[in-house]
């Protein structure tokens, strides 16, 4: 490469350092003196970790832009420009803590931290089509850009797939046990059966060995099973009702502490058990307080349409199904109103609406509204809007 076009590819990924937050390098693919980075230490994990370095070149050979995750959390993406690449990155794909961050660059030599900052895919992928416009001429389709990874270098889905059926199938073992287990655990949690539950965890449970192994370690087996239970819950949770923050934290606190016991070597089988009894209640209570929200709204509607009427809660009850003492308690509870403060409520709301639109008469609203006499309909009315009705009607005609 001649020192013009290397001049205005480095200018380039300078500009795209400055505008993007990102740091980059660019090198040449074999030979590890041929390197620049816009890190200030003038160290990028691309020229100074010979591994990361061997699986981006391994890549780069291939000619197509692609996204490398070097771990869990730390990924680079990765445009070759001839026998060249050019590295955008690193960033990380959550928002880890300091340390961890430091830690990672001081291992790098790249300093400072803030050169990794957190991003999603897509936004790297943009500058990486940036990059891949500016060098080529053409765009990037972003849905076609590969995703490497150090494990997928040793993995063979396919083959791991027939070796593992190949295993289920020599030592007897069958998911649907499980599958049927699973299906009745999760109704139960999402209908808030507690009845259910209980009936179903009283009975025969499937042997998870004769199920499927997905660990040597029986241990491991346990604690990957509980994870899979607890997402399963929360997730039939909030279909059964249940706050999604609600449902969601109730999870986070069982896998904290199930990784709790993980740490310490307790027990963690009867995580699963109390995970699925408090889910059950979690539901349970969620539509309980949505049963008692119907009530509420019930009643509102009955007053609604009886407005003009004596009413009276030994009246409204038995109408929506309840005893008196049962709605009271509810509605006072919901509205922070006893039923006889809101019904007198929106009598004077309904009458005020009449004070300013209509010609009737302060004692022919009473009337209409069933309020015993005129002096009374001027008492709660001066209660709930701090005037007379006559006061209201000459300040809002």
């Amino acid at each position: 490469m001649d020192r013009e076009t290397w001049e205005n590819r480095i200018g380039f990924l300078r500009l795209l350092s400055d505008v993007s937050g990102f740091a980059s390098a660019f090198f040449a693919i074999g030979k590890a003196n041929e390197g620049w980075t816009s890190c200030p230490t003038s160290q990028h994990p691309c020229l100074s970790d010979h591994a990361l370095r061997s699986l981006v070149e391994q890549h780069a050979a291939k000619g197509s832009p692609f996204i490398c995750f070097e771990n869990d959390g730390i990924f680079y993406g990765v445009v070759p420009v001839e026998e060249y690449a050019a590295v955008i990155g690193p960033a990380a794909v959550y928002s880890f803590s300091k340390a961890y961050l430091e830690l990672y660059a001081q291992e790098h030599g790249m300093m400072p931290v803030t050169m990794i900052p957190s991003s999603d895919l897509n936004t790297l992928i943009g500058y990486m089509n940036l990059a891949f416009f500016h060098f080529t001429g053409n765009a990037l389709a972003r849905e076609n850009v590969p995703i490497y990874t150090p494990l997928s270098e040793n993995w063979h889905p396919a083959g791991d797939l027939e070796a593992y059926q190949l295993d289920q199938s020599e030592n007897d073992r069958a998911h649907q046990a499980g599958v049927i287990f699973e299906k009745q655990l999760l109704e139960a949690v999402e209908s808030g059966d507690m009845a259910k539950l209980k009936s179903l965890l009283g009975g025969p449970t499937p042997d998870f060995s004769e199920i499927g192994a997905f660990s040597d370690a029986q241990k491991k087996e346990y604690e990957y099973l509980a994870v899979s239970i607890i997402t399963l819950l929360t997730r039939s949770a909030v279909a059964g009702g249940a706050r999604v923050e609600t449902a969601h934290a109730l999870g986070d606190v069982f896998l904290k502490r199930l990784s709790n016991a993980v740490l310490r070597g307790d027990p963690i089988f009867d995580i699963s058990y109390s995970a699925m009894i408090e889910f059950t209640e979690l539901v349970q209570r969620a539509k309980a307080e949505k049963s008692d929200d119907s009530y509420v709204d019930a009643c509102k509607a009955y007053i609604e349409q009886n407005l003009r009427k004596d009413l009276q809660v030994g009246d409204i009850a038995p109408a929506i199904g309840l005893s008196r003492t049962y709605l009271s308690h509810l509605f006072h509870q919901a509205e922070g109103v006893t039923v006889q403060q809101y019904i007198q409520r929106e009598k004077c709301r309904h009458a005020a609406r009449m004070l300013q639109y209509s010609d009737y008469t302060i004692a022919q609203i009473a009337q209409y509204y069933g309020f015993s006499s005129q002096s009374y309909f001027g008492t709660c009315f001066q209660t709930w809007y701090g005037m007379t009705p006559n006061a209201y009607r000459k300040a809002n005609r």
